[in-house]
């Protein structure tokens, strides 16, 4: 009877060695590709749930916890949300567990722009943390929820909870306080302190660099956008260069394309405009393709680049394929994306001129820098008030243990308050009336201001077409009066040559003294001072000019420029000054050596062209 015992419990428990080996298997593979390799952790996770009969309600939660992680870090987030609420059915009866998938299912749920509902599941976790003493986990929630202010634009309230967050893990001793600080950095990136979040960045990359998981590589776009913003945009160009390919080695093809546009924008800055072609349509196509929440940040971009370089109705298609494919911009990480990219396409619209369409933009650019700046002003205001409140309590146990016989004083300081707040009310009722009625006549003038400034392009593009004309009209009467000065002159002193000529050879007899007389005649005509004066009439800044650059020249001297000017060959300024064509020579010689110009014949050449 004890040999069969034994005999019937050894095949129990090689049997159920049997069943756990393949578990035990499946456990490795998960654990080696979980954050390295998502889509081959995502097979042996599936693998695994066929095991879920023999396996605790526990252990089948955190496998679905751990295929709700995959899926996001594949920008799958409806099949994460899927599995992480699974998860969470099955870890009823382990509280922490379930507000840990809680606080996954969060975190996914912000990587979707789902801030309501992330904000819902990070509650949740809160709850159950905070019920059952996890301190840690607390400072885990307060972060996460810092995080989704941090994306919604409400920088403030971000910092306010971080540092909650922050507080926590001193307490505690939390060795993943660099992850907080991550969070902190992001939201000094994201409100364009650009130093201090480098400062931030360094600090913390190094412990993510240990095992150089998704965050990893998550922090470096923001980390090399913020080295761009500051100049360093060679350090900039690598680090993002190392994220694209980090993250398309994980299959996280989402923000792998994110940091090629990104990468776009680091080439329309250095002047690489056909790398930055490539990157942004890459980048605008595949995130439009996936319905990703991130395109209108990278499509902002793209449209500044096409209205960069003029491309205007290539932005038109842009602008209408964005709007249908983000249902209307609804689709969006937060406002500021939304304001940046209808700010790009107002600018498009003025370009081509379509300024209906610009004030229709204009309608709701207004709208939303009015959001973004009221919540900015409702968080300042609710820190004042929670600081004022906490100070008036404390006031108020002081009084109460110290000076009880003081009840009836109290009282009526209340009264007083309770009147003193119905009029702070009316007034903050009649200041919130004012203002709007302010911010309805100021879109009114805006509205008129564009028109006028419409008006007014108008206006001066035709005064600036005129005066082309007119200036088109003197350059070409100047041009006329020295083509005819030249033809005159060169044909008076033709004329004068050959009346010299034919007195020097004529084979009849003319007596010395006649061709003397009219040798000093012709002389004492003076057509070369008659060339001087009228060129000096035609262009009078000419002489000016090469006198205020070259004092030293005498007025022969400007006058020889002048035939130079004129771009007149050397024969032809020999016959106008009565000289020889080497005289002439000599003479621009002479000229370039007073202007320290004698062996730089070609810029002497420029300079005369362009007085």
């Amino acid at each position: 009877m004890k040999y069969i015992l034994a005999i019937l419990f050894l095949i129990f428990c090689n049997t159920l060695f049997a069943q756990n080996e393949p578990i035990a298997a499946l456990e490795s593979e998960i654990e080696k590709h979980l954050f390295k390799k998502p889509d081959s952790a995502k097979i042996y996770l599936k693998q695994l749930l066929n095991y879920s009969d023999k396996r605790h309600d526990t252990l089948v939660a955190i496998t679905y916890s751990k295929l709700g992680i995959t899926y996001s870090q594949l920008a799958k987030y409806d099949s994460s949300a899927y599995f992480f609420d699974q998860g969470i059915r099955l870890a009823e009866k382990a509280p922490i567990l379930k507000a840990d998938i809680y606080s996954n299912s969060g975190i996914n749920y912000r990587h979707n722009a789902e801030y309501e509902k992330s904000i819902a599941a990070l509650n949740n976790a809160m709850e159950l943390y905070q019920k059952y003493g996890d301190r840690s986990g607390e400072g885990v929630v307060y972060g996460e929820i810092g995080s989704n202010y941090s994306y919604m634009g409400e920088k403030e309230k971000a910092i306010i909870y971080l540092e909650k967050a922050i507080e926590i893990f001193k307490e505690t001793g939390d060795n993943r306080l660099y992850i907080l600080q991550q969070k902190l950095a992001n939201i000094y990136y994201n409100a364009g302190n650009y130093e201090f979040a480098i400062d931030l960045y360094e600090q913390i990359l190094p412990e993510f660099e240990k095992e150089k998981r998704p965050s990893y590589y998550l922090t470096l776009l923001s980390y090399a956008e913020s080295l761009a913003q500051v100049g360093k945009t060679k350090e900039g160009e690598m680090r993002l260069i190392e994220a694209r390919d980090g993250l398309a080695e994980i299959k996280n093809l989402e923000y792998s394309h994110v940091a090629i546009g990104k990468l776009a924008k680091i080439y329309q800055f250095t002047n690489r405009p056909s790398l930055a072609q490539a990157a942004y349509e890459k980048a605008y196509q595949y995130l439009q393709e996936i319905h990703s929440v991130r395109l209108l940040q990278i499509a902002s971009d793209y449209l500044k680049f096409l209205n960069s370089r003029g491309e205007y109705e290539k932005a038109v298609s842009v602008i209408k394929s964005v709007k249908n494919s983000t249902h209307n911009y609804e689709d969006a990480m937060n406002a500021q994306d939304e304001l940046s990219f209808l700010l790009s396409t107002r600018e498009t619209y003025r370009n081509l001129g379509e300024f209906e369409k610009s004030l229709n933009v204009f309608d709701r650019i207004d709208y939303l820098k009015d959001s973004v700046q009221k919540a900015t002003d409702q968080i300042k205001i609710k820190q004042l008030e929670e600081t004022y409140q906490n100070k008036i309590q404390r006031e108020k146990n002081i009084a109460l243990q110290s000076k009880n016989d003081l009840l009836e004083d109290y009282n009526s300081k209340q009264r007083t308050f309770i009147i003193l707040s119905l009029l702070l009310t009316v007034l903050i009722l009649a200041l919130s009336i004012v203002i709007f009625s302010y911010n309805k006549k100021r879109l009114a003038f805006q509205k008129e201001a564009v028109a006028n400034l419409e008006k007014a392009n108008i206006a001066l593009k035709e005064n600036q077409e005129l005066e082309k004309e007119l200036f088109a009209e003197k350059e070409k009467n100047l041009l006329d009066k020295e083509r005819e000065l030249v033809a005159v002159s060169l044909e008076v002193a033709d004329i004068q040559k050959q009346i010299t000529d034919i007195i020097d050879t004529s084979d009849e007899e003319i007596s010395a003294n006649a061709a003397n007389k009219i040798k000093t005649t012709l002389n004492q005509l003076n057509y070369w001072k008659h060339f001087k004066t009228k060129f000096i009439e035609i262009n009078p800044e000419f002489g000016y000019n090469l006198t205020e650059m070259f004092p030293n020249l005498s007025e022969d001297d400007i006058a020889f420029c002048s035939l130079l000017k004129l771009q007149l060959s050397n024969e032809e300024i020999s016959a106008l000054m009565g000289i020889s064509k080497e005289s002439v020579l000599s003479r621009k010689y002479i000229v370039q050596n007073k202007m320290n110009l004698e062996d730089n014949e070609a810029y002497f050449e420029e300079l005369i062209g362009k007085l």
